[in-house]
């Protein structure tokens, strides 16, 4: 049973959770799967990968500090109507899937707002569960816009447990159950070339696949914290 939830740091503040200054209030609330260790996969770019030395507390550029579940289920349901959606992010360890039907039940019964959960690639009978939890949209994020570049990056390369084929194949798992809801990510700046990520991008949408496009960012700690990010040009 979960106690504790991570919570991005402008959700907490429109949350009321603690005191911040924020240039735009998110319209999404999003909280992330506590794990008292390190994601099992080791993709190079990510604080929460296996051998990162990031805080454990850092998801990408922003905080996600610990909460007690019941203060942010609570939270919720005062202040639902300041969200659009709640996305429930996820890192990889043993039971992760059971821990995020609990947390999607829970937050279900303090709101009726519509929940994504952005997670790793998941079996089809593992869609069908969180689907039944009340899940409308789920996110499988292949980051890298080649298999070359996904290897290197977040595969066998990187010593970590995905594949290019399993991502593909989980979408695809996905995409049957939930038609139209399925998201992916990419990232500008892994070592792709324009080209390649805008047939990647046309791939995806032609097998009716939402892409979310963010540009690379180098976080202390991990493997390619020395890596430049791309011109703000070339991601737009």
């Amino acid at each position: 049973m979960i106690s504790h939830v991570r919570v991005a740091f402008g959700t907490g503040v429109v949350l009321g959770l603690w005191k911040g200054q924020l240039a735009a209030a998110p319209t999404t609330a999003h909280l992330l799967t506590y794990y008292d260790g390190r994601c099992s996969a080791n993709c190079k770019f990510c604080p929460q990968a296996r051998e990162s030395s990031s805080d454990p507390k850092m998801l990408s550029r922003v905080v996600w500090p610990r909460c007690e579940l019941e203060k942010v289920l609570d939270a919720l349901n005062k202040n639902q109507s300041k969200f659009e959606r709640i996305c429930v992010q996820a890192v990889n360890y043993p039971g992760v899937v059971d821990d995020l039907c609990e947390l999607v039940k829970k937050v279900k019964g303090v709101c009726n707002l519509p929940i994504s959960v952005s997670c790793q690639p998941l079996t089809a009978g593992d869609v069908e569960r969180l689907a039944a939890a009340g899940v409308e949209r789920v996110g499988i994020a292949l980051d890298a816009a080649t298999p070359e570049v996904f290897d290197r990056i977040k595969g066998n390369g990187a010593g970590g447990p995905y594949t290019w084929p399993g991502h593909a194949r989980a979408l695809n798992d996905a995409r049957a159950i939930l038609g139209k809801q399925v998201s992916t990510h990419l990232i500008v700046g892994l070592g792709e070339s324009e080209l390649e990520i805008v047939q990647t991008i046309q791939f995806l949408h032609d097998r009716g696949i939402t892409i979310g496009l963010f540009a690379f960012t180098p976080i202390a700690g991990t493997s390619l914290a020395g890596r430049p990010q791309p011109d703000v040009v070339r991601r737009r």
